[in-house]
């Protein structure tokens, strides 16, 4: 199943400042919840499931789940959960692990 994103508010930078493409234009703050089987390496965001032509790059900035930390790979379109500085292993059930991200993208 992958990841479920809710997108809950933006901000078009473009609009107030001029802003560099690789810092995208738009910020967007979404929950993203995870699914019950992760896939080592991490799980495939796209730029459409946040309603942009091209995803920058994605931040947590609240967990109810303080034992996980996060890290995009911009490389693979993924984010990848680690747990005590070690990944989450395959197949592990995060289904009850919704976070707050915000996400750069054009």
């Amino acid at each position: 199943m992958g990841l479920t994103v809710s997108v809950l508010g933006d901000c078009d930078l473009a609009k107030s400042s001029p802003q560099p493409r690789e810092l995208g234009t738009h910020l967007k703050f979404a929950d993203i919840t995870f699914d019950a089987s992760y896939a080592t390496g991490g799980l495939a965001i796209t730029a459409a499931a946040l309603g942009y032509t091209e995803l920058v790059g994605v931040a947590p900035v609240a967990s109810t789940h303080e034992e996980y930390t996060y890290a995009y790979d911009s490389a693979n379109g993924k984010i990848a959960v680690h747990a005590l500085a070690a990944e989450v292993a395959a197949s592990v059930d995060l289904s009850g692990l919704t976070t707050k991200f915000v996400c750069f993208g054009i």
